[in-house]
């Protein structure tokens, strides 16, 4: 992307920092932007064969407790609405994470808001440690960015300081962003966390780019931020900005208003975002055509909870 410098590669994560904002800007690229690594299993040269998918999923009691000790007879897969047969269940425990942070400077997070977005954002970053990655960017009108990819212990409190507010958020801009971002990650298991009032509504076609990517996006929600009045008119039919993409994607919201209400989050984030269900099947559409394709996963289980993404992107011919 111009103006940004590559992410480190040498191994170590050295320090990078950077003076002042540094505008991103870019063209959302068309076509497939990225291929999930479960799918590139499957055969490529023709529309023909079996498809081999693999979904991520989050598993939770009634008391929100995560739940680890299930089976592949435990967990039922549709597809469009068709039955699909799980050929393989694993847990993956404490898988290095790269994050991708966006930070909410719109006028809606002024004063108190902005303050308690930052304590939050610094004792996150305590609680992940390397192979753990991540990157800053700040957004309101535009997004903006912070700080480029670097290792959690050398997380540079500084550079997020005093932080002005002003503008719009454009949510759905920064998350696309972000999403690109991600792809020059050291890890295989990519997230985005917003830390944001959600003063704005889901777009389409941020959606079509998260079954594209398919990485989680989680958000710590300022609830204090916005009068309750107003957060009524930012609404559409199907909640804030912030509980749309996390429910599409998999992840999950927390609304807090003070930083001891987040101590809970804070313990829980790092939890879920570094182990999580795998499950594979086969799917019985095999096409190759890019569509977008709906998917649902049940356990049987009827007082837990499932967490995953509601639809994929199938790979191109």
């Amino acid at each position: 992307m111009p103006g940004n410098p590559q992410p480190n590669r040498s191994g170590n994560h050295s320090k990078k920092r950077r003076r002042g904002w540094l505008p991103i800007t870019g063209v959302l690229l068309c076509g497939l932007l990225l291929i999930p690594d479960a799918l590139l299993k499957a055969p490529a040269r023709s529309g023909h064969g079996p498809l081999s998918v693999t979904l991520h999923v989050a598993v939770t009691d009634r008391n929100g407790e995560p739940v680890e000790n299930l089976q592949a007879a435990d967990f039922q897969i549709f597809e469009k609405k068709k039955l699909q047969k799980v050929t393989r269940v694993r847990f993956e425990r404490n898988v290095p994470v790269s994050l991708g942070i966006l930070v909410d400077v719109s006028k809606s997070m002024e004063g108190v808001g902005i303050r308690l977005a930052l304590k939050l954002l610094n004792r996150l970053a305590t609680k992940l440690e390397s192979p753990d990655e991540l990157f800053v960017n700040a957004f309101s009108n535009e997004s903006q960015e912070l700080l480029d990819y670097i290792a959690p212990e050398d997380y540079l409190e500084d550079a997020i300081e005093n932080l002005g507010t002003g503008g719009r958020p454009h949510m759905g801009l920064a998350l696309d962003l972000a999403l690109i971002k991600l792809r020059a990650a050291s890890n295989t298991n990519r997230a985005v966390l917003f830390i944001s009032a959600g003063r704005d509504i889901a777009g389409p076609a941020t959606l079509d780019h998260i079954a594209r990517h398919r990485y989680p996006v989680y958000a710590l929600g300022i609830q204090g931020a916005i009068s309750f009045r107003t957060r009524l008119k930012i609404l559409n039919v199907k909640g804030s900005a912030l509980k749309v993409y996390t429910d599409h994607s998999g992840g999950s919201v927390y609304f807090v208003e003070t930083e001891e209400e987040a101590a809970g989050a804070l313990e829980m984030l790092p939890y879920q975002l570094k182990n999580r269900f795998a499950l594979e099947y086969l799917s019985t559409h095999p096409e190759r055509d890019g569509k977008s394709r709906k998917i649902r996963v049940a356990v049987s289980h009827p007082q837990y909870q499932v967490r995953h993404l509601k639809q994929y992107e199938a790979p191109r011919r």
